[in-house]
């Protein structure tokens, strides 16, 4: 099904920053959002260093200074003109709300909502296993990956025939999601297999033009998925 962008009009020379490490992450989602929107960008990256130190001073020596007065310094953050803006789901739900893309009922909206959530319920238990402790990951994937068959059969009845997740309308959750069954079948193999409408809603997602486009260009961040002191990283698994 063909999709369409409320694209928001910028003034001359006018450039959100993102800001987040120099992995996909939480950030990944926002990446693909703003490539969606098709809204310039600056991708500003803070990367960790490598083993033994996995030394984060880039971030840490600049985080109470580098956002003025802003109380609330994280990673990631979104500056839009005066705004900034912290916490993954809202910079999300801020860049999707300028651009319609919270659904367009309340249905879908409500929908839209519960698989924000459902996201970042997913993503921490994923984190969670990839910045477990040294030579754990191995012994804990069986049971992971059990679980995680347990939420992509959640997922699909959820998704039942529509294209979307909230629906017949992209929105923002499809960009969370999207992300967290991508990392997943990196860290997983087969994982998606039992579940065809989550393989072809993939397929679907990528095979969207701006997706498309971004996800072959050199600015697209393929591996790591996570920080360079996390397992999946060391291991180079995802």
């Amino acid at each position: 099904m063909a999709s369409s962008v409320a694209k928001r009009a910028l003034e001359p020379g006018q450039r959100v920053t993102l800001a987040y490490w120099a992995i996909r992450g939480l950030a990944q989602p926002i990446r693909l959002l703003l490539e969606y929107v098709q809204v310039p960008y600056e991708d500003k990256l803070f990367e960790q260093g490598k083993a033994p130190d996995f030394d984060k001073s880039c971030w840490f020596d600049v985080k109470d200074t580098i956002l003025g007065d802003y109380p609330m310094p994280n990673l990631p953050y979104l500056i839009d003109g005066d705004l900034v803006i912290t916490q993954s789901n809202a910079i999300v739900r801020h860049i999707a709300r300028q651009h319609e893309l919270l659904g367009s009922t309340s249905t879908e909206m409500a929908r839209c909502d519960i698989m924000l959530e459902e996201g970042m319920d997913l993503r921490n238990r994923t984190v969670g296993l990839a910045y477990g402790r040294a030579g754990a990951i191995e012994e804990a994937l069986p049971a992971y990956a059990e679980g995680l068959r347990s939420h992509f059969d959640r997922y699909s009845r959820f998704l039942g025939d529509g294209p979307w997740f909230a629906g017949q309308s992209l929105t923002a959750c499809d960009f969370i999601m999207f992300e967290l069954l991508d990392q997943n079948s990196l860290m997983v193999k087969g994982c998606l297999d039992q579940f065809p409408s989550l393989k072809a809603f993939c397929e679907r997602f990528t095979a969207l033009p701006a997706i498309k486009s971004y996800l072959a260009s050199s600015r697209c961040i393929v591996f790591p998925c996570n920080n360079q002191h996390s397992q999946t990283t060391q291991k180079k698994i995802c």
